[in-house]
């Protein structure tokens, strides 16, 4: 193991039994085997055609936003990505590495009142996690601004376009195969610059007064298409018709699950679709309350509800 050590040292830092807790928006998990953070392009496509050359398991963590970590250590190789390219290309388009926080690529759009993206204003982690689960919010989503994306797929650097990459709610192709996002390209447009502060003003306002402010994955659950819903359409709030999406958060306060507690974790009493870490929780502790949300909703409405948050085993 001292071999691979020295290896894993040729493509960036090094740790040994990292704490995920330390590393995820959750605050949940036990620890990486080996945590190699790199923040170079060139250096991860190395890293990682050289685990898949010598047969070496690895995980693949950016932000840790999203993700749900296990009450178990994660043998083999946690790649953290903190690549850092992130320039205008043209007047209109930026060029980002995916380990850049989805933030700081916000902030360079409406430096140069560019809208688009400003409807992510407050949404935690990196470009290369946005992209593979197809952020969203306010209606829109990574998939309506990407141009093209970079992937790493075993042992090949591709170039996708924006309609190669799968996209659906909450999801691309990325989430289902062992594709790395690597760099992303946005096009975007030109607008008034006081009137897209003002909307990203308005959406930042929205999140900090409902969302908590406990450890959390952020939604737990993907919202439901109005299409799917199996009751009479005609009963939903006009709000949810107008849309076509009916909030979890929503079904969950219909059904009285707000503050629902097991163990260290509990639906939060601010949104119902936040499953929060309040007292040191464990993945079991989360995943009895999800089963819970799950069983309630599907015995009350008939509906099955799909986890948002990436559930690692």
């Amino acid at each position: 193991m001292e071999a691979l050590h020295k290896e894993l040292e040729n493509f960036g830092e090094v740790k040994i039994n990292a704490p995920f807790k330390k590393m995820t928006t959750f605050a949940i998990g036990q620890a990486a085997q080996y945590l190699v953070t790199v923040t170079d392009t060139d250096k991860l496509i190395g890293l990682l055609n050289y685990l898949k050359d010598n047969g070496v398991d690895f995980f693949i963590l950016g932000g840790g936003s999203n993700l749900l970590m296990p009450d178990h250590d994660i043998e083999g190789v946690t790649v953290r990505i903190h690549t850092k390219k992130l320039e205008m290309d043209g007047d209109t388009s930026i060029v980002c590495d995916a380990g850049v926080g989805f933030g700081t690529l916000i902030n360079l759009s409406l430096a140069h009142s560019l809208e688009g993206l400003e409807w992510g204003v407050g949404v935690p982690g990196t470009v290369g996690g946005a992209v593979r689960g197809n952020a969203g919010a306010m209606g829109k989503n990574i998939a309506t601004c990407l141009e093209k994306a970079l992937i790493w797929r075993d042992g090949e650097v591709l170039e996708l376009k924006n309609e190669e990459c799968g996209f659906g709610y909450r999801e691309s192709l990325f989430k289902f195969n062992d594709d790395v996002v690597l760099r992303a390209w946005f096009k975007l447009k030109p607008g008034d610059k006081k009137e897209i502060m003002l909307r990203a003003t308005t959406y930042m306002k929205q999140r900090s007064g409902r969302y908590p402010h406990t450890p959390s994955a952020g939604s737990f659950f993907k919202n439901i298409q109005i299409a799917k819903w199996p009751g009479k359409t005609e009963e939903l709030p006009e709000l949810f018709r107008e849309r076509g999406m009916i909030p979890v958060g929503w079904v969950m306060e219909q059904l009285d699950l707000k503050g629902l507690t097991i163990g260290g974790a509990k639906v939060s009493d601010e949104h119902g679709n936040f499953v929060i870490n309040f007292n040191d929780a464990t993945q079991e502790d989360v995943l009895k309350i999800v089963e819970i949300m799950k069983e309630r909703a599907y015995n009350k409405f008939g509906l099955v509800i799909e986890p948002e948050v990436e559930i690692v085993k």
